[in-house]
């Protein structure tokens, strides 16, 4: 069986799964609680992300193939990590069951809205997204494959958030009908 996970209910659509709460801390404790008590074949991580710029178009739906972590602050040079985490990449397998375009997404642990910051994080990634990383490392951690799908629901930048709620509604409508063809392959239903 797939495990099912996001942030918030409403990414789940009509389909069975783990609400795990915002930013990365939160869903790295929960899903790895989560994971050691029932041991599922795999996870699926599912919710909505900004593109960073040369990233994915606003109502695009992707698979992640490689997910990384940046503290903002290193990136503008206001302070540093000592050991930064090293990217995680998602499960091939999945990734390519998935038949999504395929993108490298950055965990912040805030929506980008800063054009410096925007242009310092998209160097190497195409969009970011608030719990992918937290997802990915329980995962790693307890040796479950591990896959990602999100719907672009704006830019990153000045207007990130004004974006997002003006196209949230369909965001979350395209991740559910990308996901819909799976429910029968690989979902529980």
């Amino acid at each position: 069986m797939i495990q099912l996970v996001c942030a918030t209910s409403e990414e789940l659509g009509p389909f069975p799964g783990l609400e795990l709460g915002l930013g990365s801390v939160l869903v790295a404790a929960k899903l790895a609680s989560h994971l050691e008590r029932t041991r599922p074949d795999a996870v699926l991580i599912v919710g909505t992300a900004g593109s960073l710029p040369g990233g994915p178009p606003v109502g695009s739906v992707v698979a992640a193939k490689r997910i990384g972590f940046s503290p903002g602050v290193a990136a503008m040079g206001l302070g540093y990590v000592p050991k930064p985490p090293p990217p995680i990449f998602c499960d091939p397998t999945l990734v390519a069951a998935l038949a999504l375009p395929e993108v490298d997404v950055l965990t912040v642990g805030a929506v980008t809205t800063d054009s410096v910051l925007v242009g310092r994080l998209s160097d190497g990634w195409d969009c970011e997204q608030m719990e992918a990383y937290g997802a990915a490392i329980a995962c790693q951690q307890a040796k479950i494959p591990f896959a990602a799908v999100y719907s672009v629901a704006n830019l990153c930048g000045p207007e990130a958030h004004r974006q997002w709620l003006a196209h949230v509604s369909e965001a979350r409508d395209a991740l559910h009908q990308a996901l819909a063809p799976m429910t029968s392959e690989f979902l529980p239903s």
